[in-house]
């Protein structure tokens, strides 16, 4: 008697999770609309595994002709592409956010957000934003301060995303507000531009980073998937996507930028 492998049986529950997902979203329209995230989209290498940091693998790596695919799908199919500070002023201001909408943001700030996914973005006209560990500017890898300016002047920003990309919650709360506020003091010294967002390395944060992040004048800040226990509204704990190879496949794309991924995720995750 023959039997499925695990790797082919996964495969096909995510196959057919995929199926009934689809038929959800088209099926309960009004009531989607209640379980509805706003989107925020998060990349870190788009690139060949020579152009990408050691570890990064799978899970944080989109090859140059995926994310041309992906972003051709978003102009294709018109959704709309909004700056994350204005994406962030929404929320702060209750507005509602409508479906097939999203922001694109990357973090760490590696080169090939320069070489490879820049170009695709100017070529679409879309904005995103870039989270910066100001430490590694210049090193192997990483983006120069001039691949900085020359995107900031083509619809680009650039965010925080610490000094030395280490767990915040594990700070005290001096070195934690030195460990954000030197950060962005030189973002906006090297730039010439105001830095009003932060991204939380590893996605790591906790009620105390929040509040720091606020006082040193921060509008919001973006963490991975931090759960359930955290309002979708908060703008200091703001959800993102994870795009990564496993995106290649338009459909598990298009599920992922549904605006209701997120919420069965998290209710997988709480399982």
């Amino acid at each position: 008697m023959s039997t499925i492998r695990p790797a082919t049986g996964r495969k096909i529950r995510i196959a057919i999770l995929a199926v009934l997902v689809a038929i959800f979203m088209y099926a309960g329209a009004r009531f989607l609309d209640s379980v509805y995230v706003p989107v925020i989209i998060m990349y870190h290498s788009v690139g060949s595994p020579e152009s990408t940091l050691d570890g990064y693998g799978s899970k944080l790596n989109v090859s140059p002709a995926a994310f041309e695919k992906q972003m051709k799908f978003l102009h294709d199919k018109n959704y709309k592409v909004i700056p994350l500070e204005l994406f962030v002023k929404k929320i702060k201001n209750n507005e509602k956010i409508p479906r097939k909408t999203l922001a694109i943001t990357f973090d760490d700030g590696l080169k090939n957000n320069f070489t490879n996914a820049y170009p695709v973005l100017k070529k679409y006209n879309f904005p995103a934003t870039i989270f910066v560990a100001t430490d590694f500017v210049g090193r192997k890898k990483f983006l120069s301060w001039q691949d900085i300016r020359i995107m900031q002047e083509d619809n680009i920003s650039i965010g925080s995303h610490t000094r030395s990309h280490r767990w915040l919650p594990a700070f005290d709360p001096k070195a934690l507000k030195e460990e954000l506020a030197v950060s962005r003091e030189v973002l906006e010294k090297r730039t010439g531009k105001k830095i009003t967002l932060l991204s939380y390395p590893l996605g790591g944060f906790d009620d105390k980073t929040k509040k720091i992040a606020e006082e040193i004048g921060y509008i919001g800040a973006v963490a991975t998937n931090p759960g359930m226990s955290h309002p979708a509204d908060d703008p200091y704990a703001l959800k993102r996507i994870r795009i990564s190879m496993t995106s290649d496949n338009l459909l598990a794309f298009w599920i992922e930028i549904s605006g209701y991924y997120t919420l069965i995720k998290e209710i997988r995750d709480e399982e």
